[in-house]
This record gives structure tokens, C-alpha cells and sequence, in this order.
């Protein structure tokens, strides 16, 4: 079931339409038994428990965790204890991308090289803390009337994931004094992906990145490699795809303004860099896949 099938099943005040889609716990049971497939789900538990299906992993879900499901990996609820209180919220990428205005949460790429299947262990008064967005969030959906609905859940939205940003900078730093291990490439890493996810679009050169971080370009690729798996360069590419992407499939934005917008010096070499990577040009893409456009409220 896509996000936009599951959307259907749930009332209106549950959702943005193709958007977003918060399950809240009076609806939550609604999932058991459901296969959701490319969506990106954050799903919370407050009490009871549940058991999922990732991919074909079986996860047990306890109170007081958090997951964050990646859009590639379906998930079947199989089964859910009879005190179970959870939320489930499911954003799409352009949801995500215009709540976040290219900001990601510190350290979210380590906590998922870490996890391959994510849990977050809350404690309490952090479990409080992210359920309480999650209610703020509720609220505003519930006011179908507000000029402002759509903004204000993706500032609620904003909120939620920067919470969980930092509860992984400090379950990363704490794992890392807990086994004695030196975070001085941790640090560069996590400073690396803040310069990224901010100047990406107008720095596309490694040497800022480094200069930025005090630090040699090569030492920066070196560390960015060994602790990623891949480039400074191939980081900074995915960010740049991904919003050529988004404006080519979700906006009806001219391919040359797009080209300018992320800082490509001309069209000619933006239709280059995005059909080396994508093997089809920006032109075929955008024929082949664009969606009506959406609105906001």
C-alpha cells in the first residue's frame, strides 16, 4: 500500500492529501495487518508493543522506541499487544524537503550506517519530548479551517525530526565514551554533513568543505570514506540529485532556472552531470515522471 492508498483509508484530518500522513493513537490498530510500501515511516511507541516485518526481517517493537524507516524497505505490521499506543507518521519527499529547507538532522546518516534496523531507545523524559510534537502536529491537522495548516505542520514537522537529531548526537556520543572510542572523525563527519546540507547547492567543490572543517582535503576524503563508504563528492552529488529530482517531478520550475539554482554554471553542464548519474536527461525525466503539482492545503 503507497502512501497515497493508505492516506484514503484514514479521515481527512489526518492528513495533507499526497503529503503527509499522521496515524495518531486512537487510529493506530488501523495498521495491523497492513503492507505499506514506498513511504518513509517514523513510527513511536508509547506502550505495548508490536511486531513488524522489514524487508524479511521480523522486529519486535517495545514502549518507549522509535523507528525511522527508510522508503525502500516495505514493512508489514503483523501483530500488536492489546495496551498498544503508537503514532505513525509519513511524510513524502517533498513534504520533507520544504519542511526541512535542506536542513537534516546532525549525526542521522551515522545512526543509520549504524542500524540496520533502526531503533532509537527513549527514555522518558524523551519519549515526552518527541510525543509531544507529534500532539502539536495532530492539532493543526485537526484544523482543516487554519490559513496557515500546512506551514504550521511542517514546522511541527521541523521540530520533531531536530528532536530526534539531537537524541542521536547524544546516543552516538554516548556509545562512543561507553566504548572508549576517539570522535575526532565522528565530529568531522557530522561537521561535514551540516556544511553539506547548507551550502550544497551553491559549493560544489570539496575544498570549502575542508576549509570550513580546519582540516586537508584529503584527510576530509579519507575520513568521509572510511566512515561512509564513499566520497565527500558522491555526498554532496546525492544532494544535488535528489533536489533536481524533486523539482523536476514536483514544480514546473524551467530546467535552466533549475539548473541555476543549484549553482551549475550553465544548463548545458546541469543536463550533463544529471544524465551521467541518472542515465536520462532532465527533458526525458521530467516527461516520463512529473506528478500534478501540489497544494499545500
Amino acid at each position: 500500500m503507497t502512501l497515497s492508498e493508505l492516506i484514503s483509508r484514514f479521515p481527512s484530518k489526518n492528513s495533507i492529501i499526497d503529503r503527509v500522513l499522521l496515524i495518531t493513537p486512537e487510529l493506530f490498530t488501523k495498521l495491523n495487518g497492513v503492507a505499506i510500501q514506498e513511504c518513509r515511516i517514523f513510527l513511536l511507541i508509547v506502550r505495548g508493543s508490536l511486531s513488524i516485518k522489514i524487508g524479511n526481517d521480523i522486529v519486535r517493537v517495545h514502549a518507549a522506541h522509535l523507528m525511522d524507516i527508510l522508503v525502500w524497505e516495505p514493512i508489514t505490521f503483523i501483530d500488536m499487544s492489546d495496551d498498544i499506543e503508537g503514532w505513525c507518521l509519513l511524510p513524502n519527499y517533498e513534504f520533507t524537503s520544504e519542511a526541512l529547507n535542506d536542513m537534516k538532522p546532525a549525526n542521522s546518516e551515522s545512526f543509520k550506517n549504524r542500524h540496520s534496523i533502526p531503533q532509537l531507545p527513549l527514555k522518558e523524559k524523551d519519549l515526552n519530548t518527541v510525543e509531544t510534537q507529534l500532539k502539536l502536529f495532530a492539532n493543526t491537522l485537526n484544523d482543516a479551517e487554519h490559513f496557515y495548516r500546512a506551514e504550521i505542520c511542517q514546522t511541527y514537522f521541523r521540530a520533531f525530526i531536530l528532536e530526534i537529531g539531537n537524541l542521536m548526537v547524544h546516543k552516538g556520543q554516548a556509545e562512543e565514551m561507553s566504548d572508549g572510542i576517539v570522535t575526532r572523525q565522528d565530529m568531522i563527519v557530522m561537521g561535514f554533513f551540516k556544511l553539506v546540507w547548507r551550502y550544497y547547492k551553491e559549493e560544489h567543490n570539496l575544498e570549502f568543505y575542508a576549509n570550513r572543517l580546519c582540516v586537508s582535503s584529503k584527510h576530509l576524503s579519507r575520513v568521509i570514506k572510511a566512515k561512509l563508504g564513499k566520497t565527500p563528492y558522491a555526498v554532496i552529488r546525492d544532494e544535488l540529485i535528489q533536489q533536481a529530482i524533486f523539482h523536476l517531478k514536483g514544480t514546473k520550475m524551467p530546467i535552466q532556472d533549475i539548473a541555476a539554482e543549484l549553482h551549475f554554471s550553465e544548463m548545458a553542464a546541469f543536463c550533463k552531470f544529471f544524465k551521467k548519474h541518472n542515465g536520462i536527461s532532465p527533458r526525458a525525466f521530467r516527461t516520463s515522471e512529473q506528478k500534478p503539482i501540489f497544494n499545500n492545503h
